[in-house]
């Protein structure tokens, strides 16, 4: 999955018959001590084609992920992770 763009990523993710509690983001947080927040996806988390909407209001621009994880092993990311 590593040519694909963050958006193919998650959208091959929402589609398959995959656990989604095995995937995980890592977004840029600006809030976070480390500029870095990663969020387990599962039934709380509905992925869109420019954003992610987490509990029904959260809601993440697409532009912030900077890596996706499957059981903890990056499987797609804009730089090092």
């Amino acid at each position: 999955m590593k040519n694909d763009t963050i958006a193919g990523v998650l959208n091959k993710i929402k589609w398959s018959k995959n656990d989604l509690m095995k995937y995980s983001i890592v977004i840029i947080d600006r809030v976070s001590p480390s500029g870095l927040k990663e969020i387990v996806l599962g039934e709380n988390v509905v992925i869109k084609k420019d954003r992610l909407i987490i509990n029904g209001e959260t809601v993440i621009p697409i532009h912030r992920v900077i890596a996706v994880k499957k059981s903890g092993e990056v499987i797609w990311s804009r730089r090092s992770v």
